[in-house]
């Protein structure tokens, strides 16, 4: 059986009306040379739309889309250079033909909504995937979505979920240097949420596909909770969805809504972040995030994160995230990051670990003078934020009474 797809390449750059049609040329020109390398024979394609290519494989029926994931960073490089002023979004249907010519045709709008799943589109139900630097990633129909027109408008909000009450927890950071709580991570989920997702703890624990929901979950929150809080409050905020342009939008209105007064004290907690971030996905990401937040840190569970790569004061701070494995494992892997404390010092960033789950743990990472720690060896979740006063290693865990009931606020 072939396998068939439709592949669109959506490009958003800052330029004049005028010169469209040659940035229309040159897209097609740099995935067609991009295909002719890569999408070797038996397979072919061909271009059926400026900016849309028919894939096809006879010797399997699904295609290989991983193969198709340094195409957007090669489209970027070439269109833009490592300006940043572009944006390259991939998508990819699998089905028919006949689907596959439908999704050569949709216009660029619809296209967008429909990667966002703000709309779904009758007889339209192949394998839609969004493809990226960091992977393929399906893009399934928001459950309940009629397959009919679009749905909704503009940038939506991204879960309709925001009544009821939001459950808000915190994990204290703890800089031990000073050996002082610095602030605390915030963690909400909504009413009838089974899980309790969390940043700071392992891979098992973190939203993965839920990422964009609860985001919004804890941004939410956060303006609402600010006036009990004191010290620097983290908000998370997935990589992937900071480099997914209709994801992003959705962000928008949350952002908008945390108190400007606040943004001193308010610092974005980036996770998922790939071992060697590009420098226009890390330009957008900041120019992003820096009118909300004062401070930015990027979350890698790679103990090899390519700090290298990263201009001076790229970032803030740079947080490695202890991988599920023995002692062993985990204490070499803090080990590696923090070898490379001198490159991270000369490019003025600060380095953290997370994911820290026992007192031989800690006491280690405190040895090896990592500034800012946390995960359950140094935070229980609690219902009350840890204040900013000194607390000595040895009092750590924080943690708060039992009987305390959650803490919730209307938004």
């Amino acid at each position: 059986m072939t396998a068939l797809a439709c592949l669109r390449i959506l490009v958003d750059a800052d330029r004049s009306n005028g010169e469209g049609e040659t940035l229309a040329t040159l897209v097609s020109k740099v995935g067609a040379a991009f295909l002719e390398s890569r999408w070797v024979w038996p397979r072919r394609f061909g271009e059926i739309a400026p900016g849309a290519f028919l894939l096809a494989d006879p010797r399997s029926p699904r295609l290989d889309a991983a193969e198709l994931t340094g195409l957007s960073d090669e489209l970027h490089l070439k269109l833009f250079g490592a300006s940043g002023r572009g944006e390259v979004t991939l998508a990819l249907m699998e089905g028919d033909k006949e689907m596959s010519t439908r999704f050569a045709a949709l216009g660029a709008d619809d296209l967008r909504r429909l990667l966002a799943r703000q709309i779904a589109i009758e007889g339209m139900d192949g394998r839609l995937s969004r493809i990226t630097p960091l992977g393929v990633q399906p893009v399934t129909p928001r459950q309940g979505t009629p397959p009919l027109k679009l749905i909704l408008g503009g940038a939506p909000r991204i879960a309709a979920q925001a009544t009821g009450d939001l459950e808000i927890s915190y994990r204290a950071v703890w800089c031990s240097l000073k050996e002082s709580v610095v602030g605390n991570g915030l963690t909400a989920r909504r009413p009838g949420t089974r899980v309790k997702f969390s940043i700071v703890d392992g891979p098992g624990d973190m939203p993965r596909l839920a990422a964009p929901d609860f985001d919004q979950a804890c941004l939410e929150a956060a303006p609402k909770a600010l006036p009990g809080t004191r010290g620097v409050v983290f908000l998370p905020i997935c990589f992937t969805s900071t480099v997914q342009r209709p994801i992003r939008e959705s962000y928008a209105h949350a952002l908008e809504a945390l108190p400007n007064r606040a943004r001193s004290r308010l610092a974005a907690a980036v996770y998922d972040v790939p071992r060697a971030p590009s420098f226009a996905a890390l330009r957008q990401l900041k120019a992003f995030l820096s009118p909300f937040f004062s401070l930015i840190d990027l979350q890698t569970s790679d103990p090899d994160f390519q700090i290298d790569t990263l201009p001076m004061e790229a970032v803030h701070s740079v947080t490695l995230a202890l991988p599920d494995s023995d002692e062993g494992g985990r204490l070499a892997a803090a080990t590696r990051f923090m070898a490379n404390r001198d490159a991270y010092q000369r490019r003025r960033i600060w380095t953290a670990i997370t994911n820290i789950r026992t007192r031989r743990e800690l006491d280690f990472c405190v040895r090896m003078r990592a500034p800012f720690l946390s995960g359950k060896a140094v935070s229980e979740f609690m219902t009350t934020p840890g204040e900013p006063v000194r607390v000595t290693g040895d009092r750590l865990p924080l943690r708060e009474a039992s009987s305390q009931a959650p803490a919730s606020v209307a938004v």
